[in-house]
């Protein structure tokens, strides 16, 4: 017997070949958003203190501009893909929302009292470029150069680049670059006195008083780097700043200057530092990289600060402009503060 007709096509059973079901609209949505405020916002969970989610947070301007840009573009060229992409864009317009307030700058300090200058530079482990550190110093008439990663061969160097300047290190002879920190005090300065701070720290930290700060005590920090051997250590010390900060504590003025391998994006560095002020942030400059130098400008981290707090009678030390300024040699840039002492 013959068969003229077709044999009708068995149903599919979800056997191999078979079109793979679609994934529920929810469950894209809830992934995507997951996902997105882990990258983005990792400090709201609890998240960046911890490899690689600190740096994720050191990172939070730049990932917010470059996920909200991809995330925008895709949604007019790939509607379909919405329930991935509309959460991603909606967490990095919040993300944005967290950093562009540190772009514009506050009200000035009011006139007079005394002008000070700082000049803040990681000089990656003494490497930097002396003579443009001594230049910049001389040309910006810098009453204080602090430059974290240098000791006694940096110091000399510079001292004999700026014989008007004093000059200490808060290392002995032979010891690291990387460990210490070199000060370096202008005439106009005056009576300024340098020596190393004890402390529970990686790098020993240094504490400059008298002369043109008067009641104010400014503190020499480097902190710990964000790198798997030292991150367990970061978040301590970061909130150990809080002995110079923390509203009620020492009743004398106070200015935090050096790297600290953190931003404002960080808890811990919210945390150690509440109380006081980051000079940057104050006159908008906070967004402006100073780590990596080796990256364009509008790419990486400020690290680098000057910090301030004002004493219990309100007085003490305000910035009234910060410049980021590259110098060769360095994987950071140099930080120009201009403050004014109250009286």
């Amino acid at each position: 017997m013959t068969t003229t007709g077709r044999l009708p096509r068995a149903r599919s059973t979800g056997s191999p070949g078979s079109s793979p079901r679609r994934v529920p609209v929810g469950v894209l949505l809830a992934v995507s958003t997951v996902l997105a405020v882990v990258v983005l916002l990792p400090d709201r969970l609890g998240l960046d203190r911890v490899l690689p989610f600190a740096v994720f947070a050191a990172l939070r301007p730049d990932l917010a501009v470059g996920i909200g840009v991809v995330a925008l573009v895709l949604l007019v060229l790939r509607r379909r893909w919405w329930p991935l992409l509309v959460p991603a864009l909606v967490v990095a317009v919040v993300a944005g929302a967290l950093v562009v307030p540190r772009a514009v700058a506050r009200p000035a300090p009011p006139p007079g009292g005394t002008q000070l200058t700082v000049l803040e530079l990681n000089a990656f482990e003494g490497h930097a470029d002396v003579r443009t550190i001594a230049d910049l110093a001389r040309a910006q008439h810098a009453d204080l150069v602090v430059l974290p990663e240098s000791g006694e061969r940096m110091r000399a160097r510079l001292a004999a680049l700026l014989p008007e300047y004093r000059t200490w290190t808060n290392v002995p002879p032979g010891a690291p670059d990387v460990r210490g920190i070199v000060v370096a005090a202008a005439p106009r300065a005056g009576a300024v006195t340098a020596r190393p701070l004890d402390g529970d720290t990686r790098y020993p930290w240094a504490e400059v008083t008298g002369g043109i700060l008067g009641p104010t005590r400014l503190v020499a920090v480097h902190l710990v780097s964000i790198v798997p051997s030292w991150v367990r250590y970061w978040p301590g010390e970061l909130e150990g700043l809080a002995q110079w900060c923390a509203p009620g504590g020492d009743p004398t003025p106070a200015m935090i200057v050096g790297d600290f391998n953190a931003t404002p994006d960080h808890s811990a560095f919210r945390t150690g530092t509440a109380g006081c002020t980051d000079a940057a942030t104050a006159t908008g400059e906070s967004l402006v990289p100073t780590w990596h130098s080796g990256f364009p400008r509008w790419f990486g981290a400020q690290i680098d600060h000057v910090l301030t707090r004002p004493g219990a009678d309100a007085t003490g030390p305000r910035a009234r402009s910060t410049e980021v300024i590259a110098v060769p040699g360095s994987d950071h840039r140099a930080l120009l503060t201009r403050l004014r002492l109250q009286p």
